[in-house]
């Protein structure tokens, strides 16, 4: 069986192009990692819908997304650079690249003293202990969670996948638990960033532990790439958190509670976007950028096929499945079928990795600025005229545009 088996993905590559057997061998390993992660983030949004009050949930949503717009300003492409790194043979990435991301996160910092102040100042206690407890964890739990980035460059997926489950499987537990002594928001923040900060660090020292002996040489190159890859991201995180600012705060935290919950079960199909970012990247850092520019177009297309499929079935089943989990949250299917659109963006993802692979950073520059900054005036416009609903559409509407623009990039690079 195991030969028919490998015969049989060794025949398929005649016609995908692709090393199947590396992407079902890695990718075995990977899709368990991210079926537990699913799983957990199932059942931890099972508890929020039904222990946490919907304001409670939409105001925990709103300090996770000032903190990720904090965030932008810190080196938010290490992970990449890291992992581009050691995939090239410098063992010594993740170790400085931990001190280095420590370093650059002092903005988070300074962000949280800053937001908690404020609404001290305005009265706003909970508000002001929250920023105040975000900001001072954060760069610790962004730093070590570089390990992830590092088993990546490595091809250790195996290891990878192992530390992934227990990554999402405590922290998930220790907020479950939460949820069922205690419906306050200060408790259940207190729960998530505490558990997170000390289960990556312990999987950091794990990994730098396994790999102490590997080589120290260093990539001179990494600093320079991780600032360019963060820099050239700064528009593009700062908009994946904006919509959910401006819900709250012109809409109100009950609406931010069913937009939230109207697009995370699609964020979580789309596991498959970040297993294939991770298998392939890699891979195409090893392979020549004409070659890629020949091979990448047919599986971008073999991707839309599979999402347009998998966007279907979810279509069909998204009413009978939160009728069953979220009954709180029955006014989030319709924008969710929609937002499922948005799955058909997978096959951007061979754009955007094989530019990522070869540093070709001009390209870079204009994708991770154009597509944010049409994004922001979509929201601006769209969100005004039809609410929610204006703010799912535009999802969709970038999604594709992104998709077209990093094909247009890989297919005519500036400068050839």
């Amino acid at each position: 069986m195991r030969n028919k088996i490998y015969n049989l993905l060794r025949w398929s590559e005649k016609y995908t192009k692709t090393d199947t057997l590396y992407l079902t061998k890695s990718g075995y390993w990977l899709s368990i990692g991210h079926g537990v992660a699913i799983l957990s983030g199932l059942l931890l949004s099972i508890a929020f819908a039904n222990f946490f009050p919907k304001e409670s949930f939409g105001t925990y949503k709103f300090v996770l997304s000032m903190i990720g717009i904090l965030g932008a300003f810190s080196l938010t492409g290490m992970g990449t650079a890291i992992t581009q790194s050691v995939a090239r043979g410098f063992g010594n990435a993740l170790r400085r690249g931990f001190k280095i991301n420590l370093k650059w996160s002092v903005v988070v910092f300074f962000g949280g003293l800053l937001l908690s102040a404020y609404y001290y100042i305005n009265g706003n206690t909970l508000l002001s202990i929250s920023f105040l407890l975000a900001g001072t964890l954060s760069p610790i739990i962004a730093s070590t969670n570089l390990y992830s980035a590092y088993l990546i460059g490595k091809k250790d997926f195996k290891r990878n996948s192992f530390y992934s489950m227990v990554r999402n499987i405590a922290p998930a537990i220790a907020i479950i638990v939460a949820l069922f002594l205690t419906d306050s928001l200060l408790i259940i923040l207190t729960v998530y960033f505490f558990s997170g900060a000390i289960i990556s660090l312990f999987l950091y020292r794990a990994t730098t532990h396994h790999y102490q002996n590997d080589d120290n040489e260093e990539d001179r190159e990494l600093t320079s790439y991780s600032g360019h890859l963060s820099v050239m991201g700064i528009v593009g995180q700062i908009t994946n958190h904006l919509d959910k600012i401006l819900i709250f705060h012109f809409l109100g935290a009950v609406p931010l509670a069913i937009y939230a919950f109207a697009i995370a079960p699609v964020n979580q199909l789309q596991a498959g976007k970040k297993i294939l970012s991770k298998l392939v990247l890699p891979k195409l850092s090893e392979r020549s950028f004409e070659e890629l520019q020949k091979s990448t177009p047919r599986k971008a297309l073999l991707l839309t096929v599979y999402a347009l499929v998998l966007a279907g079935v979810y279509v069909l089943l998204a009413p009978y499945f939160y009728k069953f989990l979220f009954p709180q949250y029955l006014d989030s299917v319709f924008y969710s079928q929609i937002y499922s659109l948005t799955l058909l963006a997978i096959s951007g993802t061979m754009f955007n990795e094989t530019l990522v692979a070869h540093k070709k950073k001009k390209e870079l520059y204009l994708h991770r600025t154009i597509v944010p900054t049409v994004q922001i005036v979509l929201f601006f416009i769209l969100l005004p005229l039809f609410g929610l609903m204006g703010l799912i559409v535009t999802h969709v509407i970038i999604r594709s545009f992104s998709g077209i623009l990093g094909y247009y990039f890989v297919k005519h690079p500036i400068g050839n």
